[in-house]
C-alpha cells in the first residue's frame, strides 16, 4: 500500500490557510532535527496539533476592556528572521503554546501524508 503524498509547496500553502475567524488552522506534523554547525541530530519530532505562527486578528479588540487597557510598548528594534532565505518557519505547539522553529526541508509528514519535494 502506497502512503498518500503531498508536495512541500502544498504543505506551505496549507500551513498559511486561515479559518473563518482569521486564525491559523491546526495541523499535525513530523519533523527531523539537525544542528547545522555540528552536523549532529536527526531526532524525529512529531506534534499532533500545531499551527503556524502568524499575526492573528484579536477577536476581543472591540471590547470595552480592550479599549480601556493600554497596550505594552514594543521595542522597535527586532531582528528579521529571514524565514524565506533560511527555509524556516515558526510553529506553535498546541495546547502548551510553545513556539518552535523548524526547517521546511526536514518536514517528513504533514497531516498524515508523506512530504515529497
Amino acid at each position: 500500500m502506497v502512503p498518500e503524498t503531498i508536495y512541500l509547496k502544498d504543505v506551505l500553502s496549507q500551513m498559511k490557510t486561515l479559518d473563518d475567524d482569521g486564525r491559523a488552522v491546526p495541523f499535525s506534523i513530523k519533523v527531523r532535527t539537525m544542528q547545522r554547525f555540528s552536523k549532529t541530530g536527526g531526532q524525529l519530532r512529531s506534534w499532533a496539533r500545531a499551527k503556524l505562527v502568524i499575526k492573528e486578528e484579536n477577536p476581543n479588540s472591540d471590547s470595552v476592556l480592550a479599549l480601556r487597557t493600554k497596550s505594552k510598548p514594543r521595542s522597535s528594534m527586532r531582528k528579521n528572521p529571514n524565514h524565506f532565505a533560511n527555509k524556516t518557519r515558526n510553529i506553535k505547539i498546541l495546547p502548551s503554546g510553545k513556539i518552535k522553529k523548524i526547517n521546511i526541508l526536514f518536514i517528513i509528514e504533514f497531516n498524515g501524508k508523506k512530504v515529497i519535494y
